[in-house]
């Protein structure tokens, strides 16, 4: 079974990229120094742009994830991971014995790749992180079929070796064994050899007359003894010294003890073989889970130090366009187009990671055929292709088109990362080159640059180009918005290309070099071309250079160029598809601003930036007069032009400024009213708290005047059921206009305004400014002064607080009845209209209780000539109030049904206009 590959493998490589003149490998290295381990750090260096979308799509999407696990605080550390193949290899062999470091090195990586599946399979109260593609990358490890567990090994092995490569006591209970036998044996040789050496001593043999010297010689225990004396000690001479004057025996007592020893030593070296074969037998069963941890852990470790140099630039991730065809084809009749014009977020992963899925075409018709965008087969089913070419006319190709109002390159706020970590190690973290914004309309693929010397031309092209082999390599770009076409090929001419081996001068190297990229670019080609046209005769190398911009865009290829001739500037505002730009630069101070205005050409201001430098001013001033009056008034506009358009955005800038002042002013207006309406709202809201205990103090007194005590209890039991229910119906009024006013959902509503006095009489209707709603006058009590009912509620109210005054006529229910029909209608007692009620509270009825009330309600209110009443059911669950409205619908009295504004008790009331 082959090895998981521990190196990316780059689908679809770009067949040139210009890496080394838009200086990719400087920025991978720098990318590659954030990563931790070797195997990271070879995953970044071996990266390479590729026009493969859906991998490159994949790539940006798992940087994504990382970057956003290391936002909410996640870590991981990939410190120890190496590539284990040759261990890994050697330990699958039958018998093998792995050095002990060679084993802990390889513990190490085991438990990294333990510690990741933890991190992606957590336990239940442990956190858990939203990153499907970093799981999609890591299935086959948490897969049990495809890898074992890791925990029974680290269990086994770990604490077994100490850090410097010895193996612990622990390691097994025979070794543990062997070597306290050891001691004991290491202790009973010293022991005798101590004896031995005092006695020696004594008589005056050893070489030291002051210390129990003992020694090592040969792995057997000795003593010094003076040479003349060797022949006083029995014993066996191991060696002896340079000099010649002492010698180390071995006495006779010890030697016994020695060949213990010597014995001991060589069953703890059988017994540290056996346990390093039987651990590296262990490693070699997951040998297979240990390098596809490595290989899932390389990538990795590539995405956290991409997420980390994005953090660090504040990098975005770029989106992919699909640039639209030079060339229109024909369309075959009863085809359906899978490849319309799609978004750039699209979710499919041949598209881009966000835009709606067209829908498949398998269910469509089977007589019309199937029509896939070429780039879409070869980048998302390459093994379809062949078959497809091989259909003939059953199945026909059509490019993919963008929304023809979509930029298909678009860079916005662009920074050169090399240039940024330049300035960043030089004048501190805050320091940033200026932003580029470069934003090509639809059907331009071609961008002439112009402007003056240093004044960033060349930075731009090597941004458009560096930031292109990012994107297509999986590195999110320095940018606030990305863009990008997906190109096949990027070709630059930046730089002095001259070469003396190859008797080339600069000009015959550019020369060389641009007519190798017309040779091999295509529409789907990046070409970057700095100073086209230079180097030679001015008006030869103007008229060479208008012939290859013009040949790149007849190949419709994406071209950035950089020139100060004005022939190119004069063709760039001809030609269709082709943007003049131009560099900034600051008539004040003489000096470039490394800004990029689209859509005008610059001046090169040669002769304002010698000036600058410190050139002579007799040699500015004759230069300046040897200038044609054409060259100086085309100079002298594009200098006019460059300062109205910077006035123009100063003057923009400031509008903003106003617009964001004022929108600050309106924010701090609208909180200020809000903190005031919700004082008067709790000022009213206790007003009518006090009104309602107002009302059910006066209830309570006049409950109590009366004499008969059971009509007393049952009166205070019904009025206080009645309160309960009315500061209820208050409560959800009030809350409801409050709701309504914050929200302005009442903004449509006619405004309540008082019209000229009329006057009141007892029985007449009252709108009230306070509540919102109508009440009856049941008293006058002065001028001002009123006694009014609204439902089971009687108040005293101002006549400031009176909106409307609805007059109603006194009639008896038998004129009522005469006037309807004529119809005589004998009554035992008569009942006073004017005091009959317009509206009836029946919440907490059921259904059934409620429609007899109701019924009964609209009998009394009809023979008293009501022309409205009121029925207040509640919201509740809504039963109620179908129920009211259902009989209310079919009833003869009725002539038509309304539900109140919001303000006046919305779906929990009903209002009832009667037949007259």
């Amino acid at each position: 079974m082959p090895h998981p590959t521990l190196l990316p493998v780059i689908p679809a490589p770009l067949a040139e990229s210009s890496a080394v003149a838009l200086e990719w490998p400087r920025l991978r290295d720098h990318i590659a120094a954030k990563t931790n381990s070797p195997l990271g750090f070879a995953w970044i260096q071996n990266l390479k742009p590729t026009s493969d979308r859906p991998w490159l799509d994949q790539q940006h999407q798992r940087t994504a994830e990382l970057r956003a696990f290391l936002t909410a605080g996640g870590s991981f550390t990939f410190h120890g991971l190496f590539d284990p193949t040759l261990l890994l290899d050697k330990a699958r062999i039958e018998g093998a014995a792995l050095e002990p470091l060679e084993i802990l090195s390889l513990l190490t990586v085991a438990e990294r790749v333990a510690a990741w599946r933890t991190l992606l399979d957590p336990a239940p109260n442990a956190t858990r992180y939203h990153w499907p593609s970093i799981e999609a990358l890591s299935t086959d490890l948490l897969d049990p079929i495809v890898s074992a567990p890791l925990a029974p090994l680290l269990h086994r092995l770990r604490g077994k070796i100490e850090p410097d490569g010895t193996l612990s006591d622990d390691a097994s209970p025979e070794l543990r064994r062997i070597r306290r036998a050891l001691e004991r044996q290491h202790r009973a040789i010293e022991e005798s050899l101590r004896r031995a050496a005092r006695h020696l001593r004594e008589e005056g043999n050893t070489q030291s007359n002051s210390e129990d010297l003992i020694t090592i010689r040969g792995d057997r225990f000795v003593i010094p003894v003076k040479a003349e004396f060797k022949r006083r000690v029995p014993g066996v001479i191991h060696a002896s010294s340079s000099s010649g004057q002492t010698v180390f025996i071995e006495p006779l007592e010890t030697i016994e003890q020695n060949n213990e020893l010597v014995r001991l030593l060589d069953e703890e070296q059988s017994e540290i073989h056996r346990i390093l074969v039987a651990m590296t037998h262990a490693l070699g069963e997951s040998a297979p889970t240990l390098h596809l941890g490595c290989a899932i852990l390389a990538e990795v470790e590539s995405h956290a130090a991409r997420a980390r140099f994005a953090q660090d630039l504040n990098c975005t991730r770029p989106v992919f366009t699909f640039a639209a065809p030079k060339k229109t084809f024909a369309e075959p009749k009863n085809t359906v187009i899978l490849s319309e014009a799609r978004s750039a977020e699209s979710k499919d992963p041949c598209i881009s990671p966000e835009a709606p899925q067209t829908p498949q075409g398998s269910h469509s018709h089977p007589t019309k055929k199937t029509v896939l965008s070429s780039d879409l087969q070869q980048n998302c089913h390459p093994e379809r292709s062949a078959q497809h070419a091989a259909e003939g006319p059953a199945v026909a190709l059509a490019v993919a088109r963008p929304h023809p109002n979509q930029p298909q390159l678009s860079l916005t706020a662009a920074r050169h990362p090399l240039l940024e970590l330049r300035m960043r190690a030089e004048s501190g973290p805050s320091a940033s080159p200026t932003p580029l914004t470069i934003t090509l309309p639809p059907h331009t693929k071609q961008l002439i640059i112009s402007g003056p010397n240093t004044g960033g031309k060349t930075v731009s092209l090597k941004t458009l180009g560096l930031l292109s082999i990012m994107a297509q390599s999986g590195v999110p770009i320095p940018a606030e918005e990305a863009h990008l076409p997906l190109f096949d090929a990027i070709y630059a001419d930046i730089g002095d290309a001259q070469s003396i081996e190859r008797n080339l001068s600069s000009f015959s190297a550019h020369v060389v070099n641009v007519d190798r990229i017309s040779r091999v670019a295509d529409v789907q080609s990046l070409v970057l071309l700095d100073e086209l046209g230079s180097a030679t005769d001015p008006e030869e190398g103007a008229a060479l250079a208008v012939a290859v911009a013009a040949h790149f865009l007849a190949l419709d290829s994406w071209t950035a160029i950089t020139t100060h001739l004005t022939s190119l500037k004069v063709y760039a505002a001809s030609r269709t598809g082709v943007l003049n730009a131009a560099v900034g630069f600051d008539q004040q101070t003489l000096s470039p601003t490394y800004e990029l205005r689209l859509g005008v050409p610059g001046a090169s201001a040669g002769l304002n930036i010698a000036e600058r430098l410190g050139m002579s001013p007799d040699i500015i001033q004759n230069a300046r007069a040897q200038m044609t009056t054409q060259t100086a008034d085309i100079g002298a506009f594009l200098d006019q032009l460059h300062d109205q358009l910077t006035a123009a955005a100063a003057e923009r800038e400031a509008l903003q400024q106003k617009e964001r002042e004022l929108s600050r002013e309106r924010s701090r207006l609208e909180i200020e009213g809000r903190l005031e309406q919700k004082a008067r709202t709790k000022e009213l809201e206790a007003k009518l708290h006090a009104l309602i205990a107002d009302v059910e103090s006066q209830l309570r007194e006049t409950v109590k005047a009366i004499d008969d005590k059971t009509l007393s209890q049952k009166i205070a039991r019904d009025s206080a059921a009645r309160m309960t229910r009315a500061k209820r119906e208050f409560s959800e009024q009030f809350s409801s206009t409050v709701l309504a006013h914050n929200t302005r959902a009442d903004q449509h509503d006619t405004p309540l305004k008082p019209k000229s006095p009329t006057p009141i009489k007892v029985g007449d209707l009252v709108q009230l400014k306070s509540l919102g709603r109508q009440a009856r006058v049941n008293r006058i009590l002065d001028d001002k002064t009123f006694e009014v009912s609204a439902g089971p509620m009687k108040m005293r109210i101002d006549r400031s607080d009176i909106a409307a005054v609805e007059q109603v006529k006194a009639i008896t229910p038998l004129e009522a009845a005469r006037r309807r029909g004529g119809v005589t209608i004998q009554t035992a007692a008569t009942t006073d209209a004017d005091y009959m009620t317009s509206e009836i509270n029946v919440i907490g009825r059921t259904s059934d209780e409620a429609a007899t009330e109701v019924e009964r309600f609209l009998d009394r209110a009809f023979l008293s000539g009501l022309p409205r009443i009121r029925i207040v059911h509640g919201t509740g669950m809504g039963i109620l109030r179908r129920t009211l409205r259902e009989l209310l619908r079919n009833h003869p009295h009725v002539a038509t049904i309304t539900e109140p504004p919001p303000n006046q008790g919305g779906q929990g009331a009903t209002e009832v206009e009667l037949r007259q």
